[in-house]
């Protein structure tokens, strides 16, 4: 399990609302509530598409680019981001920034910048103005050595560009607005894509208290890294399932308490998922859908994204199963520059006995160091069917090696 969904779902309304309350508004807050209206897009491919790499890290689609006079940087992908924002990590300290003004968000001092050129792949946006967190005022990470990925992008891609990523190739494809011939025939399903407050929505089902089908509206997030999302108290008539665990998070919504289950439906592209792992978030609040869809349950299908036709395309990939796992360990785990972070332990876990706490780090997993390349793979063994996993920590100095025992934390 991770708690690093992004939250940058609303930063756009909270820049947007704070620049309106400043004495002066820059070019920056304007550019920024316009979407990037005065950037410009550059496309530097012969070709009419062209494709980009992506790993999984901690759920999360990263992807290499380049940001001003540096390059490799790790950003995650997320289409939930309404303005591109750079963190303050190891890797984007020397950056060159040009900052014009420092500005409240949320109780947190980040920074406007403006002027920037972003790259990814044979594109190239310039002119950017995007939102810069220093490392002791970002909710996600504590130091540098757990700031495993260097900021994210959405909107300012999303808007001019059509997007595809291939899941199961772990591949996004970019391409010219127009080229859209193979999104028409029977593998892809279509269905309508809204836009509002540069968030893109889409309607799926659930069953809401009298077991009936209903529709409603979801953010489709792929910077929220589990499977289902949602606010019981939006979603009119549907009550969450009372058999639950919490787990604390921080992003950028602030510090909330959520609670994880199994929704008995989930309906989405034509496709009928039961006994859905799913988030209640009490502190979603969202004037157009009940929640968000994230990388979890998107990665088993091929995802289109055309915001100039207003739709989205869903189409099954090799991940494709009705399967959608939660941990079994009690553990929060996450990345670290020396392998796995605890973040949290529940009570009842059995890592209580085994004396794992908060701040402990993982080394191994079965064996296996925890690496950048393998944390997700290694850490999804934490919600596998097994009776125990071995696990290798180190704390106070020393490493331990022990029989992690795994037990089901609810029983739907």
């Amino acid at each position: 399990m991770t708690t690093h969904f992004i939250g940058f779902a609303k930063l756009i309304a909270i820049v947007t609302v704070t620049g309106l309350l400043a004495s002066c508004m820059g070019k920056g807050i304007i550019n920024l509530q316009s979407g990037n209206a005065d950037a410009t897009q550059t496309w530097l491919n012969g070709e009419d598409s062209f494709a980009v790499p992506f790993v999984w890290h901690d759920g999360h689609i990263i992807i290499e680019v380049a940001v001003n006079d540096a390059s490799s940087l790790r950003f995650a992908f997320d289409s939930a981001a309404a303005a591109t924002v750079l963190f303050d990590t190891s890797r984007t300290k020397a950056v060159a920034l040009d900052v014009e003004r420092p500005l409240n968000l949320q109780g947190r001092q980040v920074n406007v910048v403006n002027n920037g050129v972003i790259r990814v792949g044979d594109l190239e946006l310039s002119k950017l103005t995007f939102i810069h967190v220093p490392i002791d005022q970002n909710p996600l990470f504590s130091d540098y050595d757990t700031a495993y990925f260097d900021g994210a992008i959405g909107y300012d891609l999303l808007n001019h560009f059509n997007i595809t990523i291939l899941f199961a190739e772990r591949s996004v494809i970019f391409s010219k607005k127009g080229k859209e011939d193979k999104f028409s025939n029977d593998k892809w399903v279509k269905l309508p894509l809204s836009i509002s407050g540069r968030i893109p929505y889409v309607d799926a089902t659930i069953k809401n208290i009298d077991g009936v089908e209903t529709k409603y509206a979801f953010v489709v997030d792929t910077g929220a890294p589990d499977f289902v999302y949602l606010n019981e108290q939006l979603a009119t008539d549907f009550t969450f399932p009372a058999e639950s665990f919490e787990t604390q998070t921080q992003n950028f919504d602030g510090k909330h308490i959520y609670k994880t289950s199994r929704i008995n439906f989930f309906g989405l592209a034509n496709e009928k998922f039961q006994a859905v792992a799913a988030h209640d978030l009490p502190h979603f609040k969202d004037a157009v859908g009940v929640g968000l869809i994230g990388s979890g349950l998107l990665r088993k299908f091929d995802v289109h994204f055309n915001y100039q036709e207003s739709y989205i395309g869903f189409a099954k990939n090799k991940l494709y199963s009705n399967n959608t796992d939660i941990d079994r360990s009690g553990l929060v785990l996450e990345p670290h520059r020396l392998g796995g972070i605890v973040e949290q332990v529940a009570e009842n876990s059995y890592a209580v006995e085994l004396g794992i706490t908060a701040t402990t780090i993982v080394k191994k997993i079965n064996g296996v160091e925890l690496t950048e390349g393998n944390f997700d793979e290694l850490r999804g063994l934490l919600s596998s069917e097994a009776p125990y996993v071995n696990v290798c920590w180190q704390a106070s100095g020393t490493t331990k090696c022990a029989d992690f025992k795994l037990k089901d934390r609810i029983s739907f």
